[in-house]
């Protein structure tokens, strides 16, 4: 439980103290999740706040036909549907894993609570949202310019992706069709 404690820690500028922060992880379930399993449906309704314990999810939605990848969630990383945990409307994007991983989940009303009884809690949450928000422009930032130079971003900054996604999610996720992302990929190796 310290990495996932560190990793946490690593996902914004605020800091829990050690009590609290022990408290709120002792409140999660553990749950297994196969490769290639849902973990929130697009179109359901799941307020659960997760945070990513082992494995890469995939973040994603369907633009007509075409499903797209939005992102990833690694180790530390909480995510959950927005429209759901606020709203309580379905969700709009759907989180799969990429390979066997492992979330520990904890229902709204634990959340909930947690931000009603306690202001370095409540900061905390503040501070995680406002990081998420950050992470996504700093992703626009990293992972920009033509196919090619997407696909070396992330290999410089996130090659465990590379490593444990699939490449058609992959090749989803920069925008090109998986002929296109092998061809790169065959041209960097020459």
């Amino acid at each position: 439980m310290d990495t996932l404690k560190s990793l946490l820690r690593q996902e914004c500028e605020f800091q829990l103290s050690d009590e609290l922060m022990d408290s709120f992880l002792s409140r999660f379930t553990k749950r297994d999740i196969k490769s290639k399993s849902t973990l929130i449906s697009c179109g359901e309704i799941d307020s659960n706040v997760y945070i990513v314990k082992e494995g890469i999810f995939r973040v994603s939605h369907m633009d007509g036909t075409k499903e797209i990848t939005l992102g990833f969630a690694l180790p530390g990383t909480m995510v959950l549907s927005w429209f759901s945990f606020y709203y309580n409307k379905p969700s709009y994007f759907q989180i799969d894993a990429c390979c066997d991983s492992v979330v520990l989940e904890l229902p709204k009303q634990v959340f909930d609570s947690y931000v009603k009884e306690s202001h370095e809690f409540s900061q905390w949450a503040l501070s995680m949202a406002q990081c998420q928000l950050y992470y996504d422009e700093l992703k626009q930032s990293v992972i920009n310019g033509n196919a090619k130079e997407r696909y070396i971003s992330l290999l410089n900054n996130r090659p465990e992706i590379l490593q444990n996604v699939p490449l058609g999610i992959v090749a989803s996720y920069l925008g090109v069709t998986p002929q296109y992302l092998s061809y790169i990929r065959k041209q960097l190796t020459k």
